[in-house]
């Protein structure tokens, strides 16, 4: 029985060669009409939120907590705080009250352990991450900018591709194009922002412009920010035998794999030959 010449881990499932995810904070009732949008294109989204906002009708109004699991469902939602505060101002007991409040009122809505988190106005300093990894906290988006911000290195430090209506150096739906166009590239387009800035500035036709270009392709992952994570969690910890026979996948995800040339996706917790008879 002769084993594979080469067994690769490819960085997304199925091989896509792009992963494409969103971003949007503070839980305005716009999320609605957001939401609306990604399903109708197919992109999932990211949506980080206030707890002790959920309800209000001050400023723009918020999305209330009895429509948060079925408004977001087939997207994630993330941690942005209970009250939005600066939070390199705070100290370490009032961060972790913050997060830590937030993230269990959030759980008690969602139904799912609540791990991502994005931070208020990107403010955050070591005493931030200091807290929030002690807390399990898996990443939190800031607001910088990055080309290709997959991997990424500090996961609580973690930078967006760029905000959705960013133009340097091409406005998002453009740059994704383009980016796109070369076969060659491969990593994380990542678009972050608010859903009341289509409201501010009138501009909901906006949504699809912006976000067309991004949607429909056969060879991009289409995921949230913690699916992100929890792949490439679950594709470190695959575990192929020396003489490359078989493999073992321990984690709770199906992981593809690329052997020799052909992709192959290994269950949930099985080990499975990879000897030609097989």
């Amino acid at each position: 029985m002769s084993a594979p010449s080469r067994i690769e881990i490819p960085m997304f499932p199925q091989g896509k060669r792009i992963a494409v995810t969103t971003s949007w904070d503070d839980g305005t009732v716009h999320d609605r009409r957001v939401v609306a949008g990604l399903n109708e294109l197919g992109i999932k989204g990211t949506f980080n939120l206030n707890s002790g906002n959920l309800g209000k009708t001050n400023w723009y109004g918020y999305v209330s907590a009895s429509e948060i699991a079925s408004l977001y469902a087939g997207h994630e939602v993330a941690i942005h705080t209970v009250t939005h505060p600066w939070l390199d101002r705070l100290d370490p007991a009032q961060i972790a009250s913050e997060v830590l409040d937030d993230r269990k009122a959030l759980e008690e809505l969602v139904g799912y352990p609540v791990r991502g988190m994005a931070y208020p106005y990107g403010t955050y300093n070591q005493q931030a991450i200091d807290v929030l990894r002690a807390l399990g906290i898996v990443y939190s988006r800031t607001v910088a900018n990055q080309e290709n911000p997959w991997p990424v290195r500090e996961p609580l430090a973690w930078p967006a591709t760029a905000h959705m209506f960013n133009t340097h150096p091409l406005p998002v739906g453009e740059r994704f194009k383009a980016w796109h166009d070369n076969l060659r590239a491969s990593g994380l387009y990542y678009i972050w922002g608010h859903a009341y800035e289509f409201e501010q500035c009138k501009d909901w036709p906006a949504l699809q412009r912006i976000f067309q270009p991004l949607a429909g392709h056969a060879d991009v992952w289409y995921c949230t920010n913690i699916e992100l994570f929890d792949y490439e969690d679950a594709r470190k910890r695959i575990v192929i035998a020396a003489n490359r026979k078989t493999v073992f996948n321990p984690s709770a995800l199906p992981v593809t794999l690329n052997i020799d040339g052909q992709l192959r996706d290994i269950p949930a917790g099985q080990t499975v030959p990879l000897t030609a008879d097989h």
